[in-house]
């Protein structure tokens, strides 16, 4: 498995702040499956981490968890937060690309608001021939609120990387509804696990991946894990498959039933 967004560089954001705790978060994604981890630091425009710095950062932490004998791939990436000259930059190569193949780039967006240049900023990056990656769009509290807005975005191929800890209710109960019904839509492409440090449970990242397996089974899980991440490393294009449409999780149409029925039954009409 392909792991595309994780805090593992150290020193460089809020994710690992030492290469001792880098080693402890690789060495358990790696414990949970992964065979490759692609360093995403937080990239900001009044905060600059310039690709040179990104390879330079990621190669020592290679060396280092060679040395540590971890079986692992590290490669280099960035997550970039938006603001509106963001293609601009693309375009001058100022930003790091996911795994420096210079095709897909992933973008965050604020937590609580979508900024009115989103559009204008993912035109921009698609002109200069990169392909977006929203990152984590379930915790959006907009795209909670309104989440046909990534509809419009996948139409305009804009593609969708989940947090794994969604799942297990880390970031609330609305993210974890969205991220089960972008999974059930088909709107999530790539699974990251966003590690910043090594999680208190070992079982945290298996439980969770078991999860997404358990959602959308075992051929479209490989497809988020192995083969959509692949065609990032390889600067490949892909295709959606099919016309996007929003469903509900059927755990949720059950549970909205059982509860129209208990409400029925208590009001003496069945």
């Amino acid at each position: 498995m392909i792991d595309i967004h994780s805090h593992i560089l150290p020193g460089l954001d809020d994710g690992a702040k030492t290469m001792e705790e880098t080693l402890g978060i690789v060495r358990q994604l790696q414990q949970s499956g992964f065979k490759t981890l692609i360093a995403t630091p937080h990239v900001l425009e009044d905060n600059f981490l310039s690709p040179a710095d990104i390879l330079a950062y990621t190669e020592q932490v290679r060396t280092r968890v060679a040395e540590a004998g971890i079986q692992i791939e590290i490669l280099p990436g960035s997550e970039n937060y938006i603001f509106p000259e963001m293609g601009k930059w693309a375009c001058d190569g100022k930003l790091m690309t996911l795994g420096n193949t210079g095709k897909y780039i992933l973008v965050e967006l604020p937590m609580l608001e979508i900024p009115q240049y989103t559009d204008q900023v993912f035109f921009e990056l698609q002109v200069n021939g990169l392909t977006p990656v929203l990152a984590h769009p379930e915790r959006n509290r907009k795209l909670v609120e309104a989440p046909e807005r990534l509809l419009e975005w996948a139409r305009k191929g804009i593609f969708f990387q989940l947090n794994l800890r969604s799942l297990d209710g880390r970031y609330g109960p609305q993210s974890k509804g969205l991220a089960e019904m972008l999974l059930d839509s088909n709107l999530i492409h790539f699974i990251g696990s966003d590690a910043h440090r090594v999680s208190r449970r070992e079982s945290t990242y298996p439980e969770t991946l078991r999860s997404v397996r358990e959602l959308v089974g075992e051929s479209r899980f490989r497809e988020l894990t192995v083969t959509n991440p692949q065609n990032i490393l390889r600067g490949q294009g892909m295709q959606y498959s099919g016309e996007c449409v929003l469903i509900e999780p059927v755990k949720k149409r059950k549970q909205r039933f059982w509860k129209r029925l208990k409400a029925a039954f208590s009001k003496g009409r069945c």
